[in-house]
């Protein structure tokens, strides 16, 4: 995976960051079908895979208080053994993985994974972030096959690129067109294109400041003067 900025000191626990969380839950209950156990939408039937960090057991918070994780239906990712080692120790009902996610593919832990929320706060548009997209493909191909359906969200830094002084817009536009690369022939009905993720356009519109929801996007800003973020909301069928 690229190399990314450092968990513990960046905005993860503010109220901004909740309510993106929050945001995957609802998007996850208005927008899928087939990785909920019935038409009530209530309680998945797949696993929901997490980048940890300092802060992922937020995320583990606000979906136990929802009710919607199947009995031992959270895989928590991280790329340090110790603090894998203690959530484990705290949560042995739930399934962890040490390492780097692309690189733990094929872990029996990530199996039954449905919904993978990849906030790892990489660059958008990074092209050395190619490893993520890989993983992002085996992860969708093999979850599309085993429920028929696959989850996606992907938190990223908007605003960075900005210090090489490149636009945001730009970047956001480039790093779509890379995920409908490599999403390219996974879907049985049909492919991804740009534009179902970011409208014609909308580089404007990044560009100018904007914040909020626009296309398959949240832009969001966790610090009163910090970075945007991009989250990318998919589900693929």
């Amino acid at each position: 995976m690229a190399p990314l900025s450092d968990r513990q000191h960046d905005a993860f626990d503010n109220p901004a960051k909740m309510a993106c969380r929050e945001g995957n839950l609802r998007v996850l209950r208005e927008a899928a079908y087939l990785l909920w156990e019935d038409g009530t939408r209530t309680r998945l039937r797949c696993d929901w895979c997490e980048l940890m960090g300092a802060t992922g057991e937020r995320t583990i918070d606000l979906l136990e208080r929802e009710g919607v994780l199947a009995p031992g239906g959270f895989v928590g990712v991280d790329l340090n053994p110790a603090r894998i080692d203690a959530f484990r120790q705290r949560r042995p009902d739930l399934k962890w993985v040490a390492g780097n996610l692309y690189e733990r593919l094929e872990a029996p832990e990530l199996a039954n994974v449905g919904v993978l929320n990849l906030d790892a706060y990489g660059e958008i548009g990074d092209p050395d972030g190619r490893g993520d997209f890989q993983l992002i493909r085996g992860l969708a191909l093999r979850g599309v096959e085993r429920f028929g359906e696959f989850a996606l969200f992907w938190n990223q830094d908007l605003d960075s690129v900005v210090r090489r002084r490149n636009n945001s817009g730009q970047a956001l536009r480039r790093h779509t067109e890379m995920v409908c690369k490599a999403l390219k022939g996974c879907l049985p009905r049909r492919d991804l294109v740009s534009e179902m993720l970011l409208p014609e356009g909308g580089e404007e519109r990044i560009d100018s400041g904007f914040v909020g929801v626009l296309g398959a996007f949240e832009i969001y800003r966790g610090k009163t003067k910090g970075h945007r973020m991009a989250n990318l909301r998919i589900i693929l069928r």
